[in-house]
């Protein structure tokens, strides 16, 4: 994958990730009683520009984002996140 399409791919899986994040952490699921999560989730997220390069990264993406949503129910509340 060329460097350009990596990097549009990283930004946006991260954005998503992040705004899952800080959704969850706002609505008291992710707080200080959980805060190893927090910080692997956003480590994940610090990540992404390495993991881009794996060539299953498209669906261990996808199914991260699924299990956030999962959690967050974003997708239902926010139309530019329906997957």
């Amino acid at each position: 994958m060329d460097v350009a399409r990596r990097t549009a791919l990283s930004n946006f899986y991260r954005e998503e990730f992040l705004h899952h994040i800080d959704y969850l952490h706002v609505a008291g699921i992710l707080d200080e009683s959980n805060r190893e999560v927090a910080d692997r989730c956003r480590a994940f997220c610090a990540r992404l520009d390495e993991l881009c390069c794996l060539e299953h990264f498209p669906e261990l993406a996808a199914s991260v984002l699924q299990s956030f949503d999962t959690l967050s129910r974003l997708s239902g509340r926010d139309p530019r996140l329906s997957h």
